[in-house]
């Protein structure tokens, strides 16, 4: 293409600072055919347009929102109406998930430091009675195995339904022990895991509000039996009873510390504090 003496154009380095896309970048989709500048002199040097902003800045989110180079080629090479608004709407729903998967991220993040600052200032010789309001979790379906030996597959059908419903890796997770198991102290039977996600849209199922006698404990969920221990002398000191299931809370994990003894749990026990 000609360029004429009264025409508006820019040099690369004023295109790419304008743009906020690299020299090297802008030479590289000219040289793949992607997006070409207005105007190459027989020397070489690239000029654009003001007009050519709109197109590589479309170019460039196609680009991070992970579009392959040759469906951007494809799209720049016969741009129309029609197949803008096709593109767009596309790439919106897919922005829209993102969007999604970002927010999910962002409250896992902030329910993991809540739950790290929870467990640095957590005291484990405390064993106390505590009101919860009731709590939005996601359970795995129930299953009944050791909590030293829970079937591979039953972690995988955690995850793959945890990630179907949105949910990201990386929630505080810990076990619900049916109170049938409670009653017959068996404690290492585990009936779900749990993602403790704190957010309605995310949850499968509650924890219910109520009284719980609440311990902590140093160590990973298969650390529990000292806690229950301390739990259960507690329970039959006061002359509470157990009316429902126990809740574990892995509160500092590996992400909080590399350490098992600096890593802490929660475990609750439902109870009425009516005497017998």
């Amino acid at each position: 293409m000609e360029k004429h003496e009264n025409d508006s154009y820019m040099t690369i380095s004023e295109f790419s600072r304008i743009s906020e896309i690299k020299r090297k970048s802008l030479i590289f989709y000219d040289n793949t055919g992607v997006f070409s500048p207005k105007y190459t002199a027989p020397n070489g040097y690239r000029y654009y347009t003001h007009d050519q902003i709109y197109v590589i800045s479309v170019i460039n989110v196609l680009k991070e929102l992970g579009m392959p180079l040759s469906e951007i080629k494809e799209y720049t090479s016969d741009i129309t109406p029609e197949n803008a608004i096709s593109l767009l709407r596309e790439q919106e729903i897919k922005l829209n998930d993102k969007i999604e998967e970002l927010r999910s991220i962002q409250d896992m993040l902030g329910i993991k430091l809540r739950k790290l600052e929870e467990g640095v200032s957590s005291k484990t010789g405390i064993v106390q009675i505590q009101y919860f309001d009731e709590m939005p979790v996601f359970l795995s379906d129930s299953f009944s195995a050791d909590r030293h030996h829970i079937p591979d597959d039953i972690w995988l059908d955690f995850y793959m339904k945890c990630k179907q419903q949105h949910i990201s890796f990386g929630y505080p997770e810990g076990y619900l022990i049916g109170m049938e198991n409670l009653f017959q102290a068996q404690t290492s039977i585990v009936s779900n895991i749990i993602a403790y996600v704190h957010d309605g849209k995310y949850a499968n199922s509650t924890i219910p509000a109520g009284d719980y006698v609440t311990a902590y404990g140093a160590g990973g969920l298969e650390d529990t039996k000292k806690i229950y221990d301390r739990i259960f002398t507690f329970i039959k000191e006061n002359n509470y009873r157990i009316t429902g299931d126990a809740y574990e809370e892995r509160l500092i994990d590996e992400v909080g510390s590399s350490r098992k003894d600096c890593q802490m749990i929660r475990v609750r026990v439902r109870v009425s504090t009516e005497k017998n």
